[in-house]
């Protein structure tokens, strides 16, 4: 057999485009605007709830109007304002983040050619297939950031809140090494941010458009850390920063006067209602993710073991890559392979702690037989543990063990990115990723397991 990939977008369900159809862009803008409108709806309903009959909401149903207008003339009681939305402080917080990026790719792309980012500095030791592909992302990256902004800040609204407005900055770079090389830091702090604040979300509406934009953060931060030079995923499980944290790094390319977020956890504020509706218990939901994990732990286990580097470095789908990043892919591999293998210990011993039996690792057959195949699944796989990971954000009820998930989750999308780029596909296909239910990745898993 030829040593040519195997169709795997009907395994993993991603849009196989370079994330610049302008198609794909504006399908992307509904899906993510979607899920944001319902945010604002829940939000509404919500504070419609909390008004304890004195108040009525702009939009009121049609059964406040029934109340007959003489009756309502002659209460003179005072309403009760509804309680503000607390998930409008994570929101604008992220706003404010998703401002800032805005800013910086609308300012540097206007600054520098598609030329003069192909022709940067450090770039000079990739090929001519990567440097080419550089402008694009960074455009399609540029329209992610612009999206969220226009999305979160109408979510807000909905929400009855003030959308924080976008700032001045000074983002330092002189040359387009050094716009890519901030580029990259600030990728990275988004992620990290979207990580520490994802617990603070109460309504699960916003946690699920909020994990779709995590992930996909960390998938350009993925990119820019390969064409950088650094390693794309760094930690097996992704850093979580404080909003201290994050506004000392954003504050140094702020120049205009800000106000500062709100704290994300005030008092009386109302629990998560991440299990609103959902009787799974977190044991569940944990060998659930540990049976993704255990396939992947031994997906990359038995394909490192089957091809060397040399082989890996050979593959056919990578002949348009140039040695710099071709001498990376096994490094790289090895790495993504201990991620998983970590992952499932720690879920592992999490199990147990909980009190719960951990599920075992199966048999399996990957169904790969040369290392351009074996690239072709591991890049399905990535972006299906992406999917599932967001699925079930909801249905954690334990802080630290959602707190892991949400960690593990960013990490699986900084993966999926550089396997969609091994296999010249767009590293982050949509504005915000979307989530599978454990039913549509049980199926897609249940093709590799061996029944015995």
């Amino acid at each position: 057999m030829s040593d040519t990939p195997r169709g795997t977008d009907a395994t993993d369900g991603t849009d196989a485009t370079d994330g610049t159809n302008s198609n794909t862009d504006r399908l992307s803008r509904r899906r993510f605007g979607g899920a944001l409108a319902a945010v604002g709806a829940a939000g509404l309903a919500g504070c419609s709830s909390n008004t304890g009959g004195g108040g009525t909401p702009t939009g009121g149903t049609e059964t406040e109007m029934d109340t007959p207008m003489d009756t309502e003339t002659e209460t003179e009681e005072p309403t009760e304002a509804a309680p503000p939305n607390p998930d409008i402080d994570v929101l604008n917080y992220a706003l404010t983040l998703e401002h800032l990026e805005n800013a910086f790719y609308r300012e540097g792309l206007d600054e520098f050619s598609d030329d003069e980012l192909m022709m940067a500095d450090s770039l000079s030791t990739f090929s001519e297939t990567l440097r080419m592909q550089v402008p694009e992302y960074l455009a399609t990256v540029g329209a992610h950031e612009a999206a969220h902004v226009s999305a979160i800040s109408g979510t807000i609204e909905d929400l009855g809140g003030a959308p924080v407005g976008e700032a001045e900055y000074d983002f330092g770079y002189s040359t387009p090494s050094e716009f890519l090389a901030t580029a990259g830091a600030l990728e990275n702090t988004g992620v990290a941010a979207y990580t520490g604040a994802a617990a603070a979300i109460k309504q699960n509406a916003v946690l699920g458009a909020a994990a779709g934009i995590q992930s996909v953060e960390a998938r350009h931060a993925s990119f820019l850390n390969l064409i950088n030079g650094e390693v794309p995923f760094p930690n097996g499980v992704e850093t979580a920063s404080t909003v201290e944290e994050v506004l000392e790094i954003a504050g140094q390319f702020i120049t205009s006067e800000v106000s500062s977020p709100a704290p994300l956890d005030g008092e009386n504020e109302p629990a998560a209602d991440r299990k609103a509706d959902d009787d799974t218990s977190d044991v569940e939901v944990l060998n659930y993710a540990l049976t993704l994990e255990h396939l992947e732990n031994a997906f990359y286990r038995e394909g490192l073991e089957t091809y060397s580097d040399d082989e890996l470095m050979n593959a056919s789908v990578l002949s348009d890559y140039g040695e710099e990043l071709r001498m990376a892919v096994p490094g790289h591999l090895e790495t993504v392979g201990a991620h998983e293998a970590a992952h499932v210990s720690a879920i592992t011993d999490t199990v147990n702690q909980l009190g719960g039996t951990p599920v075992e690792e199966a048999s399996y057959d990957f169904g790969y037989t040369n290392p351009s195949e074996f690239l072709g699944v591991a890049r399905a796989l990535e972006n299906v543990g992406v999917s599932a990971y967001a699925g079930q954000a909801g249905t954690i009820s334990a802080d630290a063990v959602f707190g892991a998930a949400v960690g593990i989750h960013a990490v699986e999308a900084r993966h999926a990115s550089f396997l969609n780029e091994l296999n010249v596909e767009s590293p982050f296909p949509m504005a915000v990723d979307e989530p599978r239910t454990m039913e549509e990745v049980t199926e897609i898993a249940g093709q590799f397991i061996v029944e015995e």
